[in-house]
């Protein structure tokens, strides 16, 4: 579990620890679910409910969705679902609450712990409940719908009329057609249409002060304040289709592979991975059976929903188990199904097949090199144009990505001409001692473009500052990598090792080599300036900020460089010497 953790998203969602059997023995929600499920893992005291949880359990599985209150509601479901004996809390047959519009003459606005309990148009549920009494309460005071539980004919309005959070339609104040229009306004809120809802308050505000009604177009106003500074969406997931198995297929080689997302009632309850050969009679057996195929499992309401990524042609597919890019509900169409859900189904797939393919390479990577798999890898490379603008580059790779924020360049300056060696432990020096320090993360691997010189260079460098993570070099043509316990493996013979270690050491080549272009764009720039008069330091830094690069400055003409504070006849000077250095043309 520990290996698998390490491929797991930083993303929001509900995770699921299983025992021998499969059984769910605990279900947990995470703001992260990577961060949580390592804290789980990480637990040493027997008598914490995260280690027993551990020490119970065999594997997990987990569910991405697009924030925490989706986290929330899918964790209450599953837990009344599989009713996992590590779960204490929400175990009884309680639910969130509803908001309920309901459906009558004036219609108000009602909280409900089941969705059949009033009729009228739901929204829901709500996480914590007090969201929802938040909520009805503002409703009130913005739309200003009755709060009394029966409408009755009155005399004289209750005291909700003169605090101003109701019209009093039983005092007949107000009208069926402007109560409807209170009614209307509160129904876009809770739908979301809030930029609709926000234009319409517009053109009523500025229809109210065009007609002197002062006191209606404050009212419309302290509406529309209202709903910008407190307006909260609290949507049900999967309104569209609340009973659904959403699947998102790859085809390969004549292979299906993909996930399957389980939806009922609103609410992810599952997700599981599968891999068929369409043509196996075997597997065509099994996949009747994930999809819950045939009249005995699946009821009329559950609409089956097919994603394939791929156009499938090589063999004909079973038509009574599903068809490309079709349901197996002919009700609904392909193009009806929210383009959210398409999102959340790819981005489960994503994380799964990312997954798959690092524990791949882990067990490739581990069996290769007898050793536990790197999950931070640290890159250099040296980058220079016969001695000249000598650079270096680190990129990080980490848990099956490139981590781009942590990358760092590096000037070489204590080295003169060409001298690889001199140049990379420069960089290594300076690199490592911030690792020494504790300003930066140690890695797990070293890599270092080049051969056993290299390679001799990073370890002694390592050794040097007593740091204990290994080292690797690896050589162009041959992808030959070289390790610092005298190994060398030929990566070319295990296709997952050739596609990690050229993949680290060429994208270290390509962030070396821009920044070495870099700095002799710049160096040129700078030398090709030499000796204008009137061009001093700080002209020369203004150039350099607006055109870093000289073709660029070649193409400037004098009106621009005038507008950046440049004199023209410095102007005329500096574009003639950018002209002459790409052949350019003078200024007509």
């Amino acid at each position: 579990m520990k290996s698998k953790v390490e491929s797991v998203p930083e993303l929001p969602g509900v995770y699921l620890f299983k025992d021998r059997d499969g059984n769910v023995i605990y279900v947990g929600k995470a703001k992260s679910l990577k961060r949580r499920l390592l804290n789980h893992l990480s637990a040493t005291n027997p008598s914490d409910k995260s280690y027993k949880i551990v020490s119970s359990s065999c594997d997990f599985d987990y569910i991405v969705v697009k924030s925490e209150r989706e986290a929330l509601k899918l964790e209450a479901e599953l837990i009344k679902t599989y009713l996992p004996r590590f779960n204490v809390l929400l175990k009884d047959d309680k639910s969130y609450p509803f908001l309920v519009i309901t459906d009558e003459e004036f219609p108000t606005v009602k909280i409900v712990r089941k969705k059949d309990d009033v009729s009228g148009e739901k929204f829901g549920p709500f996480i914590p409940p007090k969201i929802a009494r938040q909520l009805k309460e503002l409703l009130h005071k913005t739309f200003k719908l009755r709060k009394c539980k029966e409408l009755k004919k009155r005399n004289k309005p209750c005291l909700q009329y003169y605090i101003e959070r109701c019209t009093a339609p039983c005092c007949g104040y107000v009208g069926k057609k402007e109560y409807r229009n209170q009614v209307k306004g509160a129904l876009s809120f809770l739908k979301g249409n809030v930029k609709e809802l926000i234009k319409e308050l517009h053109s009523k505000i500025e229809e109210a002060a065009e007609k002197l009604e002062f006191e209606r177009a404050a009212s419309l106003r302290d509406q529309l304040l209202a709903i910008k500074e407190v307006y909260q969406r609290s949507s049900y997931l999967f309104d569209e289709f609340p009973n659904c198995d959403i699947f998102y297929l790859e085809e390969k080689k004549g292979l299906f592979n993909g996930v399957k997302l389980t939806v009922r009632n609103g609410i992810i309850y599952g997700k599981e991975s599968f891999t068929f050969d369409p043509v196996d009679p075997w597997d065509e057996e099994l996949l009747e059976e994930l999809f819950n195929y045939g009249e005995e499992k699946i009821s009329s309401e559950v609409v089956g929903t097919i994603w394939l990524k791929n156009n499938y042609s090589c063999f004909e597919l079973p038509d009574r188990i599903f068809t490309n890019f079709k349901s197996l509900d002919s009700r609904y169409k392909t193009e009806d199904i929210p383009e959210s859900i398409l999102t959340l189904v790819k981005k489960n797939r994503k994380f799964e097949r990312a997954r798959l393919n690092l524990e791949k390479l882990r067990e490739e990577y581990e069996s290769v090199f007898y050793d536990f798999f790197p999950n931070r890898v640290e890159v250099f490379d040296i980058s220079t144009l016969q001695g000249e603008a000598t650079v270096g580059s680190c990129v990080v790779w980490e848990n099956g990505e490139f981590v781009k924020s942590d990358y760092r360049r590096y000037r070489v300056r204590s080295v003169d001409g060409v001298n690889d060696y001199a140049s990379m432990e420069e960089v290594l020096n300076r690199r490592f001692k911030r690792i020494k320090s504790g300003e930066v993360r140690a890695p797990d691997l070293v890599l270092v473009d080049g051969g056993v010189g290299q390679l001799n260079v990073a370890v002694r460098v390592r050794d040097s500052l007593n740091l204990d993570f290994r080292v690797f070099s690896i050589a162009k043509k041959e992808e030959l990598v070289f390790t610092d316990d005298g190994e060398i493996i030929e990566t070319k013979k295990y296709p997952l090792l050739f596609r990690f270690f050229t993949s680290l050491r060429d994208e270290a080549h390509r962030f070396a080599i821009s920044y070495n272009r870099k700095v002799r764009e710049r160096e040129m720039l700078r030398s090709s300036f030499d000796g204008i008069k009137g061009l001093g330091v700080k002209r020369k830094t203004l150039i350099e900020r607006f055109y870093p690069d000289l073709r660029e400055l070649s193409m400037a003409t004098i009106e621009e460089l005038r507008r950046i504070g440049i004199p023209k006849n410095v102007a005329e000077e500096v574009i003639k010497r950018a002209r002459e250095v790409f052949g350019g043309r003078d200024e007509s």
